[in-house]
């Protein structure tokens, strides 16, 4: 039995900022959980490539994107990295951070590529987990803040917008099985944690202020 996909169906690729930039040690980009965890305990790192190297996309973002093309992808799945566009989580954009995700959604639009973007995919700034990170409320709120940045800054061009990649995952990995950073093994903490996750996912955003075009939000 023979099976024809849709004209529109997606065919591409998914990953994350801080599993492809590179780059989390410069470019204005503030630190984050796994940069602290890394300079910690670099032996719980595959081969011990931490965040600093791992596939060098921010170096070589149009020749990846190239690729695509030629893979024939019509999508591409990554991730805005917090840390980078806002340091410190809450306070200052960064404009270096700013022209690089407006470079990548320029030129994966002129390949054909659709960008679909996550906003928080496991990257906490550690700014922001050293007042307690996901159990603490005021860290939703900036994580409203930084939602609306992104909104402003990309949603002329991104029409599809992740809030979370796996929520569930630094639950159990940060909170309870010890195979994420903060590695706590607390059930209450871990509960909380849960907890403001939904209430950050579920916050309603306006991401069609004037100019701006409706996107579309999920957690995946």
């Amino acid at each position: 039995m023979k099976y024809a996909f849709p004209e529109n169906f997606w065919w591409g690729s998914a990953c994350s900022a801080t599993q492809t930039e590179g780059e989390s040690q410069g470019s204005g980009k503030g630190l984050s959980i796994w940069d602290h965890w890394f300079a910690a305990e670099p032996n719980r790192f595959h081969n011990g490539v931490g965040p600093q190297n791992t596939s060098t996309f921010y170096q070589h973002w149009k020749a990846d994107i190239q690729l695509l093309k030629q893979l024939n992808h019509n999508s591409f799945r990554t991730s805005i990295s917090w840390a980078r566009l806002i340091p410190d989580g809450v306070g200052e954009v960064n404009q270096e951070a700013v022209a690089f995700y407006n470079q990548v959604i320029d030129e994966l639009l002129a390949q054909g590529v659709t960008p679909f973007i996550t906003l928080f995919h496991f990257d906490m700034p550690m700014a922001m987990q050293e007042i307690g990170g996901w159990e603490n409320r005021d860290v939703v709120a900036a994580y409203a803040r930084y939602a609306e940045t992104c909104f402003e800054l990309f949603g002329d061009r991104v029409m599809h917008w992740f809030t979370f990649n796996e929520p569930i995952v630094p639950v159990e990995g940060g909170y309870l099985y010890d195979f994420h950073y903060p590695n706590v093994v607390d059930f209450r903490r871990a509960a909380t944690v849960a907890y403001h996750t939904v209430l950050a996912m579920r916050r309603r955003f306006a991401p069609s202020a004037p100019g701006i075009s409706p996107v579309r939000l999920a957690s995946c």
